[in-house]
């Protein structure tokens, strides 16, 4: 009887030991990621805010809609370089690892990573590439400074989330933000604009 109740106390301390690990570096992840997401904010209003003023770009030469079309396009080929850089990552990891031969499948955890960095890449180039050809669409000559800074801003994010992703998992919030914020704020202005030209 007494053992009963003993293995039954110690089994519920054990448990409860168990959910608080568990919830302990949930809590720790989350408030680092917290952290991440205000650095981010932070940094990109700096950002902008000192491209702006020390970094004058001249546009005022993209008088019609199709010179500020073919000027984003243009730039957004250095936004995607950040594909092809990624696809590197993979290729570097197979081409050195027993991962070169994906069909054996032993050795495919090798390669989760770079793969991870590489399908997030696509997926941000491609939310950011349809924004910021959207939003070249509102924006006059004098106010299409705003996509070069956009695109450097895209690839430094790209950089941060591959290096902080390589060096630790809860380090990539800060580059994902860095790179997803100014898309996210660019969609809400872009839908702003597409419902309100075509309501009124």
């Amino acid at each position: 009887m007494w053992n009963e109740r003993s293995v039954a106390h110690t089994s519920c301390i054990i448990m409860s030991d168990k959910k608080k690990s568990i919830k302990k570096p949930f809590e720790e992840n989350k408030s680092l990621a917290k952290k991440q997401i205000v650095a981010t904010i932070v940094f990109n209003v700096l950002f902008f805010t000192l491209g702006k003023s020390l970094v004058p770009i001249d546009t005022s030469q993209l008088t019609t809609p199709t010179d500020r079309l073919i000027y984003t396009i243009r730039w957004l080929f250095l936004s995607s370089l950040t594909i092809m850089f990624a696809m590197f990552g993979v290729l570097r990891v197979r081409g050195n690892t027993d991962a070169i031969d994906p069909l054996n499948g032993s050795a495919e955890n090798l390669v989760e990573l770079p793969n991870r960095i590489l399908r997030n890449t696509i997926e941000q180039f491609l939310l950011h590439a349809s924004a910021v050809l959207t939003f070249s669409t509102f924006l006059d000559e004098s106010n299409m400074n705003n996509i070069p800074l956009m695109v450097v801003l895209f690839i430094l994010g790209r950089l941060f989330y591959a290096v902080g992703y390589s060096s630790a998992p809860m380090h990539r919030p800060f580059g994902f933000h860095v790179t997803f914020g100014p898309t996210f704020v660019t969609y809400i202005r872009c839908t702003y604009n597409v419902v309100s030209t075509l309501i009124f």
